[in-house]
């Protein structure tokens, strides 16, 4: 049987760790802020590789899409970042 389902688009977002305004010695007020130097990316996944057993999407920023970083579909830079970052993701438009 086809899937005629389709794919899953799954951005990016590369973030950095900076010091908040009141910053103290042992690092417990640390940011989450854009990385410089790299911006957001889109990459398409298939639809199976995107969502649950039940065919949902996956959440924004869970852990699910999160592993999507890894996925052979995303960039090489995106499999190689060793910073913080988080994955929103949502339906491919067909067209």
């Amino acid at each position: 049987m086809t899937n005629e389902k389709s794919n899953i688009v799954a951005t990016f977002n590369p973030q950095k760790w900076v010091d908040g305004p009141y910053h103290l010695d042992d690092g417990a007020d640390k940011q989450l802020n854009p990385a410089e130097n790299r911006d957001p990316v889109t990459f398409e996944v298939p639809w199976e590789d995107g969502t649950d057993e039940e065919g949902t999407i996956f959440p924004d920023e869970s852990y699910e899409a999160n592993q999507l970083q890894s996925h052979p579909a995303a960039p090489e830079w995106v499999q190689n970042w060793e910073g913080p970052y988080y994955v929103r993701t949502e339906l491919a438009d067909d067209e």
